[in-house]
């Protein structure tokens, strides 16, 4: 299994409820990153992870229980990615 799969399905759970994956939805995420609900992964794994998932050709919404498709996932995913780097979710 690829180590970022982990990561990406706790992001994932986050929002499996959520009606649209937007920049809204990205900030939120990175505040339960920053207050640790998501684990304790350091911030450059967390990026690399991310980065890993959306370069990877594997579908990263491989579970029945994920409603958004691939596309809008990914979208969501690189959308963390510039919320993590402009500060979001940089705390452990």
């Amino acid at each position: 299994m690829d180590e970022w799969r982990g990561f990406t399905n706790k992001v994932l759970y986050c929002v499996q409820f959520s009606a649209h994956l937007d920049g809204v939805e990205a900030a939120r995420v990175g505040a339960l990153i920053a207050d640790g609900l998501l684990g304790d992964d350091p911030p450059a794994d967390r990026t690399r992870m991310l980065t890993d998932a959306l370069r990877s050709p594997e579908l990263i919404t491989d579970g029945d229980w994920q409603p958004h498709g691939e596309r809008e996932v990914r979208g969501f995913l690189d959308a963390l990615l510039s919320e993590l780097a402009d500060g979001g979710g940089s705390a452990t």
